[in-house]
């Protein structure tokens, strides 16, 4: 059994594990030229004997790219004691159904198969090679055509076989090389978009600095100077504009490749809890004071590093309390997210990340940093652990 498994095992996954219906017409039609050539007395011995050995012998072309080996092998265990026991009678090489078998399988084996399974088939093939030796054929020329004959058949496909893995290691090689210039592209335009990105928030800041100025000016000569403060507040004009074209420029770069979603706000915070109770948190809200209107990047910041957090603690924590704590003060926003660490209590996962800050942490940080305010963020003395930020109400963004 340990032997039929090794000879009917796949050389590779992905292989076909039955006969197509091509490979069924072909065995079907040596059979009936093997059933004409028996019937005109090409094969010695009784009718019965001689169809039964022969069609059993071409009955393995069916499988012959299934499992080659194990085709070549059925074949000759029984066809070979057929021409043993027929001998003297039988000539090697009068039967063209069983030369097409032969060469069939041959070349199946080198085409189908590799290394010791190569080497097998290639001693079945052998045998076959040997038919006229083995049929009491003497004659050199007999035995080293057949030699010749079926040692070209295996090595045929053994050559395409080697041509098809290596035209299959090429393709492979320049997809991979396809993608990599792809990504190295990709991130070039990343780059660059970063950069120009920056470059036009500076041009933004600017002009807003002169917004400012200008309007400021103006305000402060609109009694005495009516048409100096209407020069200045064109100049406003003019400036805002420029600002507007330059914001939807840096808009449009920043959200290139993002999809055009309304951006989330912290009304929406009760449906994030819900989502992180259903990937498995044990999440508790608290919001405290009264709700205030909130320019929409600060909000957006909140919002981002509470789920930032919660995202933090299914990584580390998946199996903590977690309690999301929102306090509207009269001067600032605090917001704290804080887990326990499991039943252990366990904080040594959760403290390292705190003290490589990964990337989520750097995120909080450049976001609390953006609106001038202040993150703290570590393991807590009991288990577990807490990200607090406080981002100030009345300070513009930096």
């Amino acid at each position: 059994m340990k032997l039929l498994g090794w000879l009917t095992r796949e050389r590779m996954v992905g292989e076909r594990r039955a006969p197509s219906a091509l490979d069924w017409l072909v065995a079907f039609a040596l059979m009936v030229i093997a059933l004409i050539e028996i019937a005109s007395g090409v094969f010695p011995g009784p009718v019965g004997v001689a169809a039964a050995a022969q069609l059993a012998a071409i009955v393995p072309v069916a499988f012959r790219r299934v499992a080659p080996l194990a085709a070549i092998a059925i074949s000759a265990a029984v066809f070979l004691p057929y021409v043993i026991v027929y001998r003297g009678a039988f000539v090697a090489g009068s039967s063209v159904a069983n030369a097409a078998t032969e060469l069939l399988l041959g070349y199946s084996v080198g085409r189908h198969t590799e290394g010791r399974r190569l080497l097998t088939g290639a001693l079945f093939a052998l045998l076959f090679a040997a038919e006229p030796s083995i049929a009491g054929q003497t004659e050199p020329s007999e035995w080293v055509v057949n030699f010749i004959i079926d040692g070209g058949a295996l090595g045929l496909g053994v050559a395409l076989r080697v041509q098809t893995e290596r035209s299959i290691a090429l393709a492979v090689a320049a997809d991979r090389a396809r993608r990599m210039q792809e990504a190295t592209a990709q991130a070039a335009v990343h780059e660059e978009r970063a950069r120009i990105a920056r470059e036009l928030h500076d041009v933004v800041a600017h002009n807003v600095g002169l917004i400012v100025l200008q309007a400021g000016g103006a305000r402060s000569v609109l009694g005495t100077n009516p048409e100096r403060a209407r020069t200045a507040l064109a100049q406003v004009e003019e400036t805002g504009r420029q600002t507007l074209t330059e914001m939807r420029h840096l808009v449009g770069i920043l959200r290139e490749d993002e999809e055009r979603e309304p951006l989330p706000r912290l009304e929406r915070l009760p449906a994030l809890v819900d989502q992180a109770r259903a990937a498995g948190l044990a999440v508790e809200l608290e919001v405290e004071g009264a709700p205030v209107e909130l320019p929409a990047g600060l909000e957006l910041a909140a919002y981002r590093l509470i789920e930032e957090a919660l995202t933090n603690v299914r990584k580390h924590a998946p199996t903590s309390r977690v309690r999301v704590r929102l306090a509207y003060e009269p001067d600032r926003l605090r917001i704290e997210v804080s887990d326990d660490g499991g039943p252990s209590g366990a904080v040594h996962h959760v403290a390292q990340s705190a003290a490589d800050l990964g990337h989520g942490l750097i995120g909080m940080h450049e976001r609390v940093n953006l609106y001038g305010g202040r993150l703290q963020a570590g393991p807590l003395p009991a288990g577990g652990f807490r990200v607090e930020a406080v981002l100030p109400l009345s300070l513009e963004p930096a």
